[in-house]
């Protein structure tokens, strides 16, 4: 009961929950909640102090100005680096020519798509273009290498046989956590969905949209940078474990100009390690994947769960969400 009183001379009232628990909380969680500035102490309030607090990376960037034809260039310059390295390591050693130097015969090459269609794909790098014969998908935009034969007359045209992506490294460890947390995935949450979130109860929310439900801490993509919130995409850690909730517009036109599933689309996009190639809202190339997340949170029409190279990959609509422990990384569907 002493402890009780200790919270009643501050003047702070204890939920039952935390009644519950009062007895199992260490000296320094019990000095910090009564130093707490809330009249009633919740469960809530013990949460915040026990579990890792997830930490929102903002990525600064440019809304709209004039750009300049020198910075654009260098925009896609700097992409067109790194990805290039990123699918050199995977050419198996390959002796890569630049499309100027090609001649006819086998060669491999890396370059940037600027045109798609009609069984073609321009390719291009810094010192010229080629065109592919083949009929896969490609987004504008994104850096491939190919292998293959070439034929160079007036044009050079190659025939690919083999199409090599930036993708994403093997791991030989998934990230996770060592407390038996959770974190549920959802597109959005309104009146009617918060009440089926206080059933679920989990650690940590992630949500596609903004939302207004100011009781809940809720890591959500707005319009405005906040401690809990970012522009779309939205990165955000978990101690070791990377997170990133996108609003999903660019997988639905990679759904289309690819002709895939969600699932196989999003696999598809980390393997491009871009979620938007064609994306030029900033010069800061907010889509750009660097640092490979460990989870990947989208919102869609088709609800979906797939793991690529330890990479958690979710889709999310308004009726089903996604809850995952991020100790065992285990996924469960769930209905909102």
């Amino acid at each position: 009961m002493s402890l009780v009183e200790d919270f009643l001379e501050k003047g702070k009232l204890l939920s039952p929950e935390v009644l519950e628990e009062l007895d199992s909380l260490d000296d320094n969680l019990l000095k910090k909640l009564i130093e707490n500035t809330d009249l009633v102490i919740t469960k809530n309030d013990v949460k915040k102090l026990i579990i890792p607090k997830p930490k929102v990376v903002h990525l600064e960037y440019e809304k709209g100005g004039e750009v300049h034809i020198s910075e654009f260039t260098q925009f896609y310059l700097d992409r067109f680096e790194f990805l290039k390295n990123e699918v050199k390591n995977r050419l198996d050693g390959a002796n890569i020519s630049s499309i100027n130097n090609l001649s006819s015969g086998k060669s491999s090459v890396i370059g940037m798509v600027r045109k798609t269609g009609d069984g073609e794909v321009i390719l291009e790098d810094k010192t010229g273009e080629l065109t592919l014969k083949t009929d896969n998908g490609f987004i504008n935009d994104e850096v491939v290498g190919v292998k293959g034969d070439v034929i160079k007359n007036k044009e050079v045209v190659m025939s690919p046989k083999k199409i090599v992506y930036p993708d994403v490294p093997i791991r030989k460890n998934v990230a996770t956590l060592d407390k038996d947390l959770s974190a549920l995935f959802v597109s959005k949450i309104d009146k009617d969905t918060k009440k089926r979130l206080g059933e679920i109860d989990p650690d940590y929310i992630f949500c596609t949209s903004d939302t207004d439900v100011e009781e809940m801490d809720i890591v959500h993509i707005s319009d405005e940078p906040g401690e809990l919130c970012d522009i779309d995409p939205l990165r955000c850690n978990i101690d070791d474990i990377r997170i990133l909730v996108h609003n999903g517009e660019s997988v639905k036109k990679a759904k289309d100009e690819l002709n895939l599933g969600t699932k196989e689309t999003l696999t598809a996009l980390l393997k491009k390690r871009h979620l938007d190639p064609v994306e030029m809202h900033s010069l800061k190339d907010r889509y750009l994947i660097k640092e490979v997340p460990d989870i990947i949170h989208v919102s869609g029409e088709e609800n979906t769960v797939t793991n690529y190279k330890g990479v958690t990959l979710i889709s999310t609509n308004d009726k089903t969400a996604y809850l995952v422990n991020l100790k065992t990384r285990e996924v469960e569907e769930v209905n909102i």
